[in-house]
This record gives structure tokens, sequence and C-alpha cells, in this order.
């Protein structure tokens, strides 16, 4: 190139070549050799700088220079292939590179190779801008244009991988103010409060390498929290970035942290000041509508199928071809005792208020093995992915919807990484950012399932192992807004602490009867008969509530049937069926099914393979394990490869090809991979249940082969709560062998002497802790379930009789299951003068009675279910006074129905009697259980709010066979008898000598046999008599009152309140009061809109003449309070004797307020009872004046009880008295 052409002027800048050339110099970085090891080689750039001269001014190269520049670089290209051929005998370096990713790389390269195709190859690996890299050797960067050894590279070197800004040594800026970025090297507070939401679960890592304290990250964090990380992390880095000299890089400062934890993707966002699109938006937003997308796909073809037999996952069926839906129940925790409101549909977890209206975003749906809590799960995504016009669903208010089964899980795992491994495909475009993002940003829109807690194996909820981890989400430390649904068992629920008061809890409790019949006829089809013949055998055995009810069980035994028919054989199953034998009858089955599989009769081993799976079984469950999945590898080494196929091919196991997390490789002498998953088979039993089977034959096994090894296991139980983790094993051994059973039961017993002997008192009392008291009947239930199983007839008595002191049975909450193992221990009892006392209480029909006092009258018609969705509403403190009220109604109430204290004990154990078992066992038959008591001498009998009508004629033939002789307490409470039913009962109570005890209230539609009773009841001598809101007419009450003389002078307790007397019953009443001499106790009945104030006086007069009369009940009725009081002030200055005292008027005549005269003279005839120390007032209309004058009369009598049911009356401002004895409700 000539001098004219080097002067010449560029036509766009109006300099020359030379004046251009300078400049370019002066741009370039300025190389300081003494920071390499050796001498840098000049690069001759003045060829390549003419050549990009002569193509800006437009200078073109004639032909003869063209050739002479073709040959030129052909030379060059020879003696480049000349130099590549010489490089392969150099030597080869194992070169260690430490990425920004936080992993190792190791390369063999060729001692010649040159930094920068190092370089390149580096990004090519890791993905990344081959431009933003650069290699350091002890703090020294590598120049690109050197090779290997020429920049001091010996073999086994480590080479630092970094990120910077500029084009490595050669220059190449860009000196446009516009986008050269170091002109403005400062973030701004967008861009940091952009990365602030991106990286906020590596933002203490990042601190460490930005240099900024530890005592500095907690005080921000003590100071922003409350405002959420994403402030904390902001704050962070706006300090960080104040403390730093105007003259530091701040970008790479912030890239190269960013890099060093893992977040080269923002690194790369900083260096190149894009944290912000041009619109000033994030980048990380996701595509909801791919995601749905891929989600859908994966829900719909590969979790949305179940599968038709429990063993074999490859013959599936559509979810929306078998589901049937289950029975849920709100589990309502309250000051006192948790209510528990069954749901109308499975779809009310996703609108059901709490009791303070507030909507929950955690909710814990529990419920035992077989329940279908997984497949209720897996119906719930499959109503999210549909798309067709019928899902309605509430499900679908949510975008995203993400099921993850907690068993796949590691403790380590997090939330975005484990949607990305598991529901969506490797080759998916969406990236866990920008899930992490659409979490934070949109979290309510957002629903996340988590199934199998039980299953999920960690060391704890007290400190996460990671940021944004799955426990986090879990413990509600992240993600508030996000809907969560947590399944497990409800063994499992107390890991959860403190934070299980944040979830609301619903129950899995089964099929009822029609979705068991639902369910058989889907799983038949068009087999019509078989079905009808199952749901007969099921209905006719009593199998229909509680066994059956369990979707797994109900899915056994339509397999079972459907086996029996294809195969010609008439077995059935038997009537008896315990958990144990159904298992045991579904191994056979399995093993008649593999061997037709492969045409052979040759012996199988079942046994054998049941016990070799069993030793893993019981190690993997038994207390405080709870493994569930196992490795291929771990299992053959275990019990053997032959073993694991074999169980795998019957059925016993599945197999699972899946991923396990790789731990950060360190640098090894091998190339490394850069997936962080690597393949792994793992096995598992097809349903948790068979696990337990099989451990529990494992069990027995120990107990008959290696007892001292059964013995040491046995200690492990040191608790209640461990023997009922345990509970399935500990059943399935007891079916397998009796000699384990009594060991268990042993153990068992001494368990229940050492933790409960001293509560026991309180427990009969009804003045035990509710969860004490569960935990009571728990154990009690267990050991009765093990003798059930065990069917030892008898021979495990001795051990049994131990858990019930003085021969006083109680089963609150009676089930069919309890009902079975109750009845099977009585019917073998060897003693029959052992059981002393049985009690049975299951739930009411109807709710009059556990309606709180303002709605007992006689036009109630509100039903169990309605009152309990009404107090559901309710505040806590609203409830809480609710709850005490009722309480105290109940106590009340029952407070003398029985002189040994059992009735009202148990009155004031209602609420969680109730509660607990709500919807179980409303409609079974107790036909055997009641069979079962003629093999017993019991003295008291009691069946309560458990329907009777179907049993009854069993009870009234065990009295005619004269069975029941030694009964003296007859409870017979709320069990739904009727006319028929009371009267049998009258035909045949003279066949009861020794009774003194007869309670059969409750039982409305039974109250037209009262007189039929009244008349054979003087046959006996009869104490107590409890026909309480039987609703007995006028007309059959003047025949009850007429029969009081022949009861006899014994009669000490009479209740008849809530059945009503006219004006003639009131007289009669009235004359023939007075003979029961011995009365301690009166609850009169409701005078009706026939009587009159005068009868009413009469009957008052002759309470005065009863001499041992210490507690009265009356009721107003159809009187009006103001009369009521009237005719009431005289006779109180008569009853002199009375202790006791309740008065109430209906609703309909207690809003009308006494005056002032009337309330001052009641007040001051109370003053003249000397014995009086308890009252009640109900719907009497007291003056404020009057009112506080008899708390006046109740300090200087000392009063035990107060209690005014009339609120309303009170003005709001009016101070409550704070004496003890006062309660105004």
């Amino acid at each position: 190139m000539n001098n004219s052409n080097n002067q010449r002027l560029l036509p766009c800048l109006s300099i020359t070549y030379d004046q251009w050339k300078e400049q370019q110099k002066a741009s370039l970085p300025v190389y300081d050799p003494r920071r390499t090891l050796h001498p840098v080689k000049k690069v001759n750039r003045r060829s390549r700088n003419a050549m990009q001269y002569k193509q800006i001014i437009g200078s073109t190269e004639d032909v003869k220079d063209q050739k002479v520049r073709k040959k030129k670089v052909a030379q060059n290209r020879n003696v480049v292939d000349n130099r590549t051929i010489k490089r392969s005998s150099h030597e080869c370096y194992q070169i260690f590179l430490q990425t920004p990713l936080n992993t190792s790389l190791c390369l063999q390269l060729d001692s010649q190779t040159l930094v920068k195709t190092l370089r390149k190859r580096i990004a090519r690996e890791l993905g990344l801008d081959a431009s933003k890299l650069k290699l350091m050797m002890r703090s020294t960067q590598l120049c690109d244009v050197l090779s290997l050894e020429d920049n001091g590279v010996k073999n086994e070197t480590n080479i630092e991988v970094k990120i910077h800004l500029a084009d490595g040594l050669c220059g190449g800026a860009d000196n446009n103010p516009e986008t050269n970025i170091t002109k403005h090297p400062k973030l701004s507070e967008r861009e940091l409060l952009a990365l602030a939401a991106e990286v906020p679960d590596i933002y203490r890592k990042l601190a460490v390498y930005l240099d900024v304290s530890k005592s500095t990250v907690d005080q921000i964090w003590e100071d922003h929290h409350h405002s959420g990380v994403q402030q904390v992390v902001f704050v962070m880095l706006v300090k960080w970035q104040q403390s730093q000299s105007k003259s530091s890089d701040f970008r790479s400062l912030l890239a190269d942290a960013l890099g060093k934890c893992g977040r080269v993707d923002m690194a790369e966002k900083v260096l190149e000041g894009t944290v912000l699109k041009p619109d000033g938006t994030r980048h990380n937003d996701l595509d909801v509508a791919q995601c749905q997308e891929e989600l859908r796909w994966t829900y719909l073809n590969r979790i949305c199928h179940l599968p038709k037999y429990p063993w074999d996952e490859t013959d599936c069926i559509s979810i929306n071809d078998i589901y049937t839906d289950l029975s849920l129940i709100l589990e309502q925790p309250t000051p006192c005792q948790p209510l528990k409101i069954p749901l109308k549909d499975q779809d009310e977890v996703f609108t059901h208020e709490t009791v303070c209206g507030n909507s929950s975003t955690r909710i814990i749906i529990q419920g035992e093995a077989g329940t279908g809590k997984s497949t209720l799960m897996v119906k719930y995504v499959y109503d999210w992915a549909r798309e067709d016009d019928l899902a309605s669903s509430p499900i679908r208010k949510f975008k995203l919807v993400f099921l993850l089964r907690l068993r796949d899980l590691e403790e380590s795992s997090k939330l975005e990484e484990a949607i990305m491994k598991h529901l969506l495909p490797h080759d998916t475009k969406i990236t866990a950012s920008q899930l992490r993002s659409f979490f934070e940003d949109h979290s309510e829109d957002c629903c996340v399932i988590l199934d199998g807690y039980d299953e999920f194996r960690h060391s704890g909820l007290a400190s996460a192992a990671s940021d944004r981890s799955i426990i986090q989400m879990i413990n509600n430390d992240i993600l508030r807004k996000c809907f969560l649904i947590l399944s497990s068992r409800p063994a499992k629920l107390s890991d959860l602490g403190k934070c299980l008061k944040e979830y609301k809890q619903f129950e899995v409790s089964g099929f009822s009867k029609n979705k068991i019949k639902n369910y058989i006829n889907k799983f038949f089809g068009q087999k019509k008969g078989l079905a009808s013949s199952l749901i007969d055998y099921i209905e006719s055995n009593n199998l229909d509530v509680g066994f059956a009810a369990a979707p797994l069980i109900t899915q056994l035994l339509c397999l079972y049937w459907l086996n029996d028919a294809e195969s010609g054989d008439s077995k059935t199953v038997e009537a008896t069926l315990s958990v144990s034998k159904l298992h045991l009858t579904l191994f056979d089955f399995l093993e008649q099914h593999y061997l037709a599989k492969q045409m052979t009769d040759s012996d199988f081993d079942t046994e054998g393979l049941i016990l070799d799976l069993g030793r893993v079984a019981l190690k993997s469950l038994w207390p405080p394990n709870s493994q569930l999945v196992f490795s291929w590898k771990e299992m053959v080494t275990e019990i053997g490869d032959d073993n694991v196929t074999k169980a795998c091919a019957v059925g016993l196991l599945h197999k699972q090809e899946g991923t396990q997390s790789k731990a950060h490789h360190k640098a090894t002498k091998r190339k490394s991979s850069l997936s962080s998953w690597k393949k792994i088979s793992t096995v598992e039993f097809f349903h948790t249940s068979a696990q337990e089977k099989c451990g529990g034959e494992y069990l027995a096994h120990l107990s008959q082969h290696k007892e001292e090894e059964f013995n040491i296991l046995m200690q492990d139980l040191k608790a209640p709560s461990d023997a009922l983790n345990a509970k399935m094993i500990l059943l399935f051994a007891c079916g397998a062998s009796e000699k384990a059973a009594t060991l268990i039961l042993r153990h068992l017993a001494n368990l229940f002497t050492r933790e409960f002997q001293p509560d026991l008192e309180q427990f009969f009392k009804g003045e035990l802790h509710f969860e004490r008291s569960k935990s009571i009947q728990d154990i009690v239930d267990l050991c009765l379930m093990c003798n059930f199983e065990c069917e030892a007839k008898g021979n495990l008595n001795n051990e049994l009789l131990t858990l019930f002191p003085e021969g006083m049975i109680m089963f609150s909450g009676i089930t069919p299951q309890r009902a079975s193992a109750l009845s099977y221990f009585l019917s073998n009892i060897h003693c029959p003068d052992a059981i002393k006392s049985v009690t049975v209480i299951g739930v009411p029909r109807r709710g009059t009675f556990f309606v709180p006092t303002e709605t007992m009258e006689s036009t109630s018609d509100k039903t169990f279910h309605e009152y309990l969705e009404a107090y559901s509403k309710l505040s806590g403190e609203e409830l809480n006074q609710k709850l005490q009220q009722f309480a105290s109604n109940c106590s009340e109430v029952h407070r003398a129905a029985d002189i040994h204290g059992v009735a009202c004990a148990l009155a004031s154990m209602q609420m969680w009697q109730v509660f607990h078992d709500w919807q179980k066992g409303v409609h079974f038959s107790i036909k055997t259980l009641i069979k079962s008591l003629e093999n017993i001498q019991t003295e008291r009998l009691m069946v309560r709010s458990v329907p009777l009508h179907e049993s009854s004629a069993v009870l009234w033939k065990l009295i005619e066979d004269r069975k029941l002789q030694e009964l003296t307490h007859l409870n017979l409470r709320q069990t739904g008898l009727v006319v028929e039913d009371v009267s049998k009962l009258a035909e045949c109570v003279h066949l009861l000598p020794k009774l003194k005890h007869l309670d059969i209230c409750q039982n409305e539609k039974a109250g037209g046999a009262l007189d039929k009773l009244s008349k054979s009841l003087p046959s006996i001598n009869l104490e107590v008599l409890d026909v309480y809101c039987m609703r007995a007419t006028p007309t059959t009450m003047k025949t009850v009152h007429s029969n009081l003389p022949k009861f006899g002078s014994q009669m000490k307790e009479l209740y008849l309140h809530v059945n009503y007397m006219d004006e003639e019953g009131a007289n009669i009443l009235a004359e023939n009061l007075s003979q029961l001499k011995h009365l301690t106790l009166i609850n009169l009945p409701h005078p009706d809109h026939h009587s009159s104030a005068v009868a009413m006086q009469r009957v008052l007069e002759s309470i005065a003449l009863l001499p041992h009369l210490q507690i009265v009940s009356l009721c107003a009725g159809n009187l009006d309070v103001q009369s009521c009081l009237k005719i009431l002030a005289p006779e109180l200055k008569k009853w002199h004797n009375i202790k006791e005292m309740r008065i109430a008027a209906v609703k309909e005549c207690a809003k009308k307020m006494v005056d002032e005269p009337q309330s001052q003279e009641f007040v001051k005839a109370i003053a003249t009872m000397p014995n009086l120390h308890t009252l009640k007032l109900k719907g009497i209309g007291l003056t404020v004046k009057s009112f506080d004058e008899l708390v006046k009369v109740g300090r200087e009598k000392k009063f035990q009880k107060l209690v005014w049911y009339c609120r309303s009356f009170l003005p709001d401002d009016y101070k409550i008295p704070d004496d003890d004895f006062v309660a105004i409700l």
C-alpha cells in the first residue's frame, strides 16, 4: 500500500489512515508483560489494519494482487497443516478447570492448544458466550494468542474460568458511549430491584462473594424481612454498591459473584446491562400457556391412569372410568375439642371457610392406608387438566397446578427443580428461574399438591436443607399465598409441629354405602350379575360401613370376586373377614395368577418370598423409619436378584425407572459430565398395606424363631404413639401367629398400665383432657383389634382384661371395626362375671340434645349437620363460649342420670365423643355386639347414640331368655327406638328383677308407648326413670301420672321434661307426685296451651310436700314468664330442702322483660331458700337491678353456680360481675 493511499481522507470521518490507526492503537488496553510468565509475542496487525482501511475507502485490488494474495494464503495453510502434524507428537496435557457454575471440567489437550481455542471449547460445554470468559492461572490471565505451553501451563494444572467484560487482551471494546456499559458502571435501583427478585434463594451466598459481612446481612434481614426476601436482597445490593469506590467496576464484581453462585444467566445480563427489558420488565416471564399444555399432557397421559390391578401398573384405565367420589370430613380445631363436619362434596376443600370466615391456603387431607388419598389427589389434577365444558371443579381457578409425590423427592429437593424433573419434558423451553419468578409474582394463581407426607424421608422441618426447598413449602416459610394440599396418614401429622395449626384439616373417610355400590358397578361394567351378588354379600354381612368403605379393600373384594367367577370356584369371603385374612387371600390370588401366567404347576415358595420381603419391609417401616422406595441395588443386596425379579413378576413389587440427584463432582482424572442427574432403577411395594403385611409376617416369624430379636423390636415401642404408628404391622403379625399376638398384647398391656393407670379414674369421670382420653381409647382399640385378627378364641383374655379395670368397658365413637372386635372379645370370654359394665357411644341421628340450650325447644328441628355448619362459622371467642355453655348444659341434664357417675362422666365427655367419629357408625347394625352380651353377666349396659332399631329385637330376645338378669342399669338413650320397641320392653321388663336405672330418653318416635311402660314398671323396684324428650302427648302423660303411685317409695329420680301435660294431666301429677316420698330429683313436664297457671300452681305446691327433694327443674311451657314467676315466688319460700333449681321458658315466651316488682319479689323468694347453692335461669327476663340483687344474694349464700341465659336483656355496656360463680350466656 503506497503513501498516497495512506494520506487519503476517509470519506465518512474526514481523517487520514494514519490518524485512524493511531486512534485504534489508543483504544487497545495496555498489556503488561510482567503479568505473564513468558514474554508476549508481537502480533503484526499492519496488514490487517491496512486491509480494513482499504475496505473503508473503497480501494480494490487488481487481478495480479489477488492471485498473489491467494497464493500466500495457500502457503500459510500448508504451514498450519504442518504445524498440526508436528503437534501430534507434542506432550498431551490433562487440565482441570473450575467453572463459574461451581463445577469442574477435566480435559485432555495438546500442549500447543491456543488459549483462544480452549476458551471457545469451554463456552460450548457451558452454553455461554466465549467472549465473556477469561482463563486465570494463579491470579494471572492467560493470553488468547499463545498456546498453553507458551503461557506456562503444565500437566495437571488447575485453571479458573471467570466472566469478564472486555474481549480479552486483544482489545475491541466498543467506543460508542451509548452502548459502552463501562461509561455507566453503576446499576440503577430498578435493575437492582429486578435482580433481587431473581436471586432470593442465594442472597446469603452472594453476600459472601461480595464481601458483605454476615452481621450486616443479619441486620438487613431483621429490619426488612417483614417486607419479603426480595426487599432484603435489594437493600443488601444497594448498600454493597454504595460501599464501593467510584472507580470500582461494579458490574464485573457483581457478575463474578453471581457466576460463583451458579447464576451465570444473571451474570451475563448484568454485564450486558439487560437485567431489564427495553420496556422495563423482567426477562424471566413464564409462558403460562406452554406450561399449561405440558402439564396437561403429563397429567392426562401419565398420571391420570389408575392400574386396574394394584400390582400391575401396565394394565391401566382412565380415572374417569372408575373413580368414585369419596366422603370428606372437615376437622375444625376449637379451644375445647375438634369439630368434625361432613362436606357436601370433595371439591369443597377449595371453597370452605375457616371459623374466622377466612379462606385458608394450607390444606391437609389425612386418611388411613387404602382410603383413597392419592387417588383423590390424581382426581384433582384430572379435573384441572380436562378442557371440556363439563369440568367445573373449583380447582380450575388456578392457572397452574403441580402434583408431586413426596416419596420421589429428597430432603433437599427444591420446588422448581422437582417440577422440572417430574412434570415437564426434558426438552422444555421453560426454565426453573421462570417458574421461580412466576411463583413469586403470581403465587395466588398456583396450586401445589404434595402427596404422601408420611412417605417423605426427612430429618425434620425445623431447618430446611436449602432455600426454596419442599420442606420450606410444607413449613409455610415460602409462598404463603400459594394454595398447598398435603396428604398424609394421621400418625405422621404430629411431625409438622407448630405449623400444623396453620393448616385446615380434612379427613378422607372412604366410600359411603351408595358410593360402594357405584364403584362395584363401574368395576364390573357389563357383568351386572357379579356386581349385584357382591353388593348383596357386602350388605348382608354388614361390610358396607367401615371395612368395605376403604377403596383399596373394595377393590380387592372386587378382584377376589371376579377371580372366583372366572375360575368357577364357589368359595366366598368369610363374613368375619379381617384385614389380615383379606391380604392373605390376596397373596394367594397373586400366586395363582402368577403360576397361571407362567403356565406351570411347579412349586412356588410364596412364604419364603414374603419373609424375605418382610425382613426389608419391617426394617423400613418400624418406628421411627418410613422408607417406601428402594433402589434396585439396595433391594438386590437384601434379598437377591432372583427374588426381586420374581417379586416384580408376581406383582408384590413395582419397578420404576427414574433419576437421582448427583453430588457435585470433585476433580477426577477422567472426563466429567455436566448433567446433574443420573438414571436409577427403584422398586416399591404395590401398596403400603402390602409392605405392612410382609413386615407383619416377618415379625410373626421372629416371635416363633428369634424371640430375642422380637423382644428388642418391641422395646422400641416406648410410647403409645410408637405403637399406633406400627398399628398395621402389629395387626398383620397377630393375624399370622398366636404367639406373636400373645407377646404383642402383653407388651401393649404393660404399656397401657405404665402410661395410663394414673389417668383412668379421670377418664371414666370425663375429666381427662381430650387428647389423653383419645390415646387411651386408641390403645384399647388396638388391643381388641389384635385379638380379633388373631382369632385366639379367648386365649388372650388374661392380657386383655388388664385393660378394663373393675370390669368397665367404655367406647365412644363406636365404629363397625370396634364393634366387631369388641363382640369377638365378649363372645369368647372365659369369665362371665369379669365384665361389669359395657358402654358404647356412637353419634346421634338428630342433634336436638346436642344443640345449645337456646335451640332446645319442642319446635326445633335443626339437624346435627346444620348445627355443626352453623358452629363452624363462629369466631374463636364465640365458639369457646358456646362450647362451654354446651358442656354446662350436658352436665346439668345428666348430672344425676347414674348414681355411680358414669352417665355424668359421659355427658362431660360428650363433645369429643360425638365429633371424633361423626359420620362413622351412623348407619350400621350392632346385632353381633348385642348378641355377645349373653356370654357375660354385665350389670350395666349403655348403648347411646347408636341406631338400635334394627338390633333391638336381639336385645329383647336376650331379656326374654333371661340372659341379662344381673342388669341394674339399662341406658338406651337416643338409639332410634320406636313405639313397637318400647312396647316390647314393657312386656319383658319384669324379667330384669335387679333393674334400678332405666334411661330411654330422646327416642322421640317412641313417646306413644310410655303409657304401656308405666304400667309395667311397678313390677320392679326402679329408682331412676329418664324419659326426657320423648315428646309424649298429654293423653299419654295422663296415664304415666296416674301410675306414679305404683312406682313405690324407692323412686328417687324422675325425668319427664319435654313431654307435655294439659290441665287434667297437671292435676293428676299434683295429686300423685306427693306420694313419691323418697324422690330427690324431679324434672317436670311442659305445660301445653291447655294448661293453666292454677294447675301449675298445684304442681308446685305438691313439690313442697316431698321431704327429700333436692333438685328441681321446671319449664314455664306455654305460660308467660310473668305469670310463672308470680305463682312460683310464694312457693319458693316453702322449698327449704332444695339445693339446685333450674327454671326455663320456651323461646316464644322469653321475649318480654319481667316487670320490676315481680323481679324483686322473685329475688326475695330466692333469698329465703336456705340450702340453695345452684340456680340456672333460661329465658327469664329479670331487670338489671333485680339481677344485681340476685348476685348479692348469691354472694351471701355462697352460691356454687348462678347461670343466666338472657344476655340479650342486658345493655351492651353492662359490666358482668367478676364473681366466679356467675355466668351470663
